[in-house]
């Protein structure tokens, strides 16, 4: 009888291992993630020519370990399939502002011209995650099916187009696709769009937390998990500071 209980308690510790492996196999290490999140910047960050920083997006999808503890991503050990000159200079295309490589997309936002008088911007989530059955990002993800993807965004997205679910650039249902992919996931952000900052981004980024994990990396050593799931709020870290 005893020898009975002792198998039994030994297999359900074993159960148990596994189950918490598993769980934190499936999280991006916080620490890993701000030193990808500082590569993106370091590497492939939209500086125009007056030297300002422009908005861009950027995805990968690389090897599981590569987002996990005591990875440190470097020019030699991490998406060395990608060349930064040609990332930057097709991002700040505006006429495509678009690169599809190995292990990584990036987008600037495109001009899109309806007529002499009227054109807009293309925001750069929506070009890399629309159409969503068949966006670079559907592709991107189908070259590893259980891997790490990492989706960074310099400016958060607009509530108006990427978070509006009836819009026709919303990005909701892409962000719905990418739940059912393997693997480890990760939003992240870094600044606020301005237009947003007086807006309802509680309720608004709980739409991407209903999909995927959102966080805010706000340098090469500091990133926050946004939470959110379920009845939780959303980190106060991921949100404007409150006004005086």
């Amino acid at each position: 009888m005893k020898f009975t209980m002792f198998l039994s308690g030994l297999l359900l510790l074993f159960l148990l291992l596994g189950w918490t492996e598993s769980v934190e196999g499936d999280n991006v290490d916080i620490n890993t993630l701000a030193s990808i999140i500082n590569f993106f910047e370091e590497n492939y960050k939209r500086v125009d020519g007056d030297k300002y920083p422009r908005q861009y997006a950027t995805a990968i999808n690389v090897q599981k370990h590569q987002c996990q503890q005591n990875f440190n991503p470097s020019q030699n050990n991490f998406l060395t399939q990608e060349e930064a000159v040609n990332v930057k200079n097709a991002i700040t295309d505006d006429t495509k502002a678009l690169y599809q490589g190995a292990e990584l997309i990036a987008a600037g936002t495109k001009k899109v011209v309806i007529s002499k008088k009227k054109q807009y911007n293309m925001h750069s989530e929506s070009l890399l995650l629309n159409p969503a059955d068949n966006s670079p990002m559907t592709k991107l993800l189908n070259k590893r099916k259980d891997g790490c993807s990492v989706f960074y965004t310099f400016e958060s997205p607009c509530l108006d187009t990427c978070l509006d679910a009836t819009g026709s650039h919303s990005i909701l249902k892409a962000l719905e696709n990418w739940k059912e992919h393997d693997g480890i996931k990760a939003f992240v952000f870094k600044n606020f769009w301005k237009f947003d900052t007086k807006k309802d981004l509680q309720t608004k980024f709980k739409q991407i937390v209903a999909h995927v994990p959102l966080y805010r990396c706000v340098s090469e050593n500091q990133c926050y998990a946004c939470k959110g799931e379920g009845n939780t709020r959303i980190d106060a870290h991921c949100l404007p500071p409150p006004e005086n």
